[in-house]
């Protein structure tokens, strides 16, 4: 059965970020199948990195947060049997291989819970209020995992749904802190109870989300890259933190600082 990770990716900063993804899963992970959904160019130099290189299908009219509206199409247009679909702002620090055999427990799985930069696991809500006050399952779709099953078309087939009609949804399910822009989050969370709750979560993973006011330190600014000092050589290191496993760095100005590094040391390997 072949596995692999699925990116999509609008605009070229997006492009380069999943550019940079990708070399981080080159050079640390046992199955090293990607692909990269999008309209936008991928330079020459970068295409060897993906196994597909997938327009985004059915134009949708409608413009939503991060171009949301995109991100159930994954399902149908990934050419792997088993499909991890990633953020594109994502870096592997270490092999997860181990994942794939937790994920294949399910049919769809999200994760349902995300550490700081100090490995601590996080509570605060302060991004999440909607999630909190309107009872919600607390997944995150930036690291989700698929089979291509009669199951997981039933729930794809229901996201597109909610995604296309997510402000009817909105006012149903989330009387209370309504966002006013779509989320993809929340769309998988109303999925997961418009499917009756069935198992689609997991506790058994994590990443280290960086948004800045759920790290327990008392930053002022919306960006961790202007808060503290990081080094990437061999290891990444937030502060005097070492960081392993899944990094979501959030920060395009991270992408930016690191991306030379990684492709230097994809060359090397290349």
């Amino acid at each position: 059965m072949t596995k692999g990770y699925v990116m999509i990716a609008s605009g070229k900063d997006y492009v380069k970020q999943a550019c940079l993804c990708a070399m981080s899963i080159k050079l640390t992970q046992k199955i090293q199948n990607v692909s990269i959904i999008t309209n936008d160019t991928v330079e020459k130099q970068f295409e060897n990195l993906f196994d597909h290189i997938i327009e985004i299908p059915w134009h949708e009219e409608t413009v939503c947060f991060y171009d949301t509206q995109n991100r159930w199409k994954a399902y149908h247009v990934s050419p792997y049997e088993e499909t991890i679909v990633l953020d594109t702002d994502m870096l592997f620090l270490s092999d997860l291989s181990h994942h794939w055999e937790i994920f294949n427990r399910y049919d769809v799985c999200l994760v349902e819970k995300v550490r700081t930069y100090k490995n601590e696991t996080v509570t605060d809500d302060y991004y999440r209020k909607t999630f909190t006050e309107n009872n919600l399952p607390n997944v995150y779709n930036a690291y989700q995992y698929f089979k291509k099953n009669d199951n997981s078309l039933e729930y794809y087939k229901n996201l597109k749904h909610i995604v296309r009609n997510w402000q009817s949804y909105y006012k149903e399910y989330l009387p209370k802190n309504t966002p006013r822009l779509d989320s993809m989050d929340v769309n998988h969370a109303i999925c997961m109870i418009h499917n009756n709750n069935n198992n689609y979560k997991t506790s058994s993973i994590d990443f280290v989300h960086m948004k800045s006011k759920i790290q327990n330190v008392d930053w002022q600014q919306d960006s961790w890259v202007n808060e503290i000092q990081y080094f990437v050589g061999d290891d990444l290191k937030i502060g005097n933190y070492k960081q392993h496993g899944l990094f979501h760095y959030v920060d395009n100005n991270f992408c930016n600082t690191v991306f030379e590094t990684y492709k230097e040391k994809y060359n090397a390997i290349s």
